[in-house]
């Protein structure tokens, strides 16, 4: 009986990160194709709340699709880590690979019933100097 209670719990715990990865993917995949406007607008869908927010989601849009412009072309990405909290909220970082330089792009996503959805999207492009910044940290404390 425990052991079926575990699988049931673990196959939950799959098909809930199914869930919210595959909505990354699908923004990935977008992303690839050229259709930057076209993934954020099914990456935001995900939240009935978020019409709430329009002017920054258009910020974000607007950021976002001059981005190729400054960094070149986008060829994929790969995750660093998530953050996973109680299985309803979690926070998955990613390294985007474009032409000049990696950007780092971050997903939250908030599952407050059922179904993830999203909560936050946020990229930039100055993570380089918090790496270098803990790297002399590290070195410094000697380990």
């Amino acid at each position: 009986m425990r052991l079926l209670v575990i699988l049931a719990l673990l196959t939950l715990s799959a098909t809930a990160r199914a869930d919210y990865q595959q909505e990354i993917d699908t923004f990935f995949e977008s992303v690839l194709q050229g259709e930057t406007m076209e993934a954020l607008d099914t990456l935001y869908s995900t939240n009935p709340w978020i019409s709430e927010s329009s002017d920054a989601i258009e910020n974000v849009k607007s950021q976002l699709a001059g981005l190729e412009q400054l960094v070149g072309d986008f060829h994929g990405a790969e995750e660093l880590g998530a953050r996973n909290v109680k299985d309803r909220f979690v926070h998955v970082t990613y390294l985007a690979l474009y032409d000049r330089q990696p950007v780092r792009m971050e997903f939250q996503f908030w599952r407050p019933r059922e179904d993830w959805m999203i909560f936050s999207f946020s990229f930039d492009v100055d993570f380089d100097n918090e790496i270098e910044m803990a790297e002399r940290a590290r070195i410094a404390s000697g380990e």
